[in-house]
């Protein structure tokens, strides 16, 4: 009887190890890091963005062009560690996206509104877990001083749909994000973030243009 009991205890306990480790790939999300302005035509964007959520963070280069008529692509890639509670997984990071402004702030028109499509991969030792996101941006500028300098908060919703190996069953996630844009010049910009949803992440960001 003892060691039916003892045998009864090790599977559970071994069961919420797996369902504690899988839940952790759960919290794979990135911040947004943009405000709903697109950029212009034939510029560029370069920097680096932090990332901390619950048992994840990352850190990775990331790359935005202008493509005109109010649209623009980013891409990354980096490295993102994941704390399954009985270790740390190191996996790499890339990604991509697509964003088109609809709505421009004008004297008439107090914010600025754009949509935005991305898949991020984190490819692990044997697996991978990708997120596909679909986010709706609002952001308004405030200009600082007439050299261009100015801060732009901006917030949004995001709906996530993250699968790959490393999870149980495919799942469907929401978000709420706030943040804001400090231009410190007419090339240098900072970004904070705080996103909220079936998990919590920040970050930071500085990006430059040219």
């Amino acid at each position: 009887m003892k060691r039916i009991i003892a045998v009864a205890v090790l599977v559970l306990l071994m069961s919420s190890a797996r369902s504690a480790g899988a839940d952790s790939f759960k919290t794979l999300n990135q911040n947004e890091f943009m405000t709903a302005e697109s950029i212009d035509a034939g510029m560029t964007q370069a920097g680096v963005h932090f990332t901390l959520g619950e048992s994840y963070r990352s850190y990775y280069p990331t790359f935005r062009f202008g493509l005109g008529a109010q649209a623009e692509v980013g891409v990354k890639a980096g490295a993102s560690t994941v704390d399954t509670g009985s270790d740390d997984k190191v996996a790499a990071l890339v990604g991509a996206d697509l964003k088109y402004q609809l709505v421009k702030q004008t004297e008439g028109i107090p914010v600025d509104m754009a949509i935005d499509i991305g898949l991020d991969a984190n490819i692990l030792s044997g697996g991978n877990v990708s997120d596909l996101s679909f986010s709706t941006i609002f952001s308004r500028s405030f200009p600082l001083t007439e050299r261009g300098y100015k801060v732009t908060p901006y917030g949004g919703l995001e709906l996530s749909y993250l699968s790959g190996s490393y999870l149980a069953k495919n799942e469907t996630d929401y978000h709420v994000f706030v943040g804001v844009e400090w231009k410190l010049s007419q090339k240098a910009m900072l970004y904070g973030e705080l996103k909220a949803g079936d998990n919590t992440l920040g970050g930071i960001g500085i990006r430059f243009e040219y």
